[in-house]
């Protein structure tokens, strides 16, 4: 787990998916019925390179959390989405959207 952003009593907490599932991940991307103006070849060889980043940088998830300051309360969810190839960076390939948005939620 590692916190992304906070602000007052809202937080954005990246999560490690280690129980994804590949072909979710992949959807129709490879499939050459559905993608059939690029070669068969180059879809085979462009989803061993998915496969191999996901495997190599992981898979995450992100959450908005906010503070409840009642007794056993803590962190509650508020909004998440999953599915997220290799670990948030704020500049470069893995600048995924998805924090911006969640941080659009905060008041």
């Amino acid at each position: 787990m590692r916190v992304l952003f906070k602000k007052d009593n809202y937080r954005i907490v990246e999560f490690r998916d280690d129980h994804f599932n590949m072909e979710d991940l992949k959807g129709d991307c490879y499939n050459p019925e559905v993608n059939y103006d690029i070669a068969p070849e180059t879809l085979k060889s462009q989803e061993q390179d998915f496969e191999n980043k996901v495997y190599g940088e992981g898979v995450y998830g992100y959450e908005l959390q906010e503070w409840n300051p009642e007794v056993d309360a803590g962190w509650e969810h508020i909004d998440s989405c999953w599915g997220f190839v290799g670990a948030y960076e704020e500049s470069g390939d893995n600048n995924h959207y998805i924090v911006e948005d969640l941080k659009s939620q905060i008041g």
